[in-house]
């Protein structure tokens, strides 16, 4: 039971980490003056490739890598930690 409930708690951490970090925050729309019911036209650069631009390093990439390594590496000293308190106190009663 404990095992599941670690699981179940890991799961709804990484969850929300996604959705604080990774989630950009929603923009309010503005209205659009332009007629409705036709097509926007977009103007076409031919001599663009797709994949010419470098990806963008984002803060959050960099939060989210670091807490999640943080995270996992951390757990089973955590365990460990938490696993001798309880035996600590087991003792104390006795």
């Amino acid at each position: 039971m404990q095992t599941i409930l670690i699981l179940l708690g890991v799961w709804i951490l990484i969850n929300v980490l996604f959705v604080v970090i990774m989630i950009p925050p929603r923009k309010p729309r503005t209205p659009d003056p332009g007629p409705t019911g036709t097509l926007a036209t977009v103007p076409i650069n031919q001599n663009g490739y797709p994949f010419e631009e470098p990806e963008k390093l984002l803060l959050r990439h960099v939060v989210i890598s670091i807490a999640m390594g943080a995270f996992f590496s951390l757990t089973p000293p955590l365990m460990e930690a938490i696993e001798s308190i309880k035996r600590f106190l087991r003792k104390r009663r006795t």
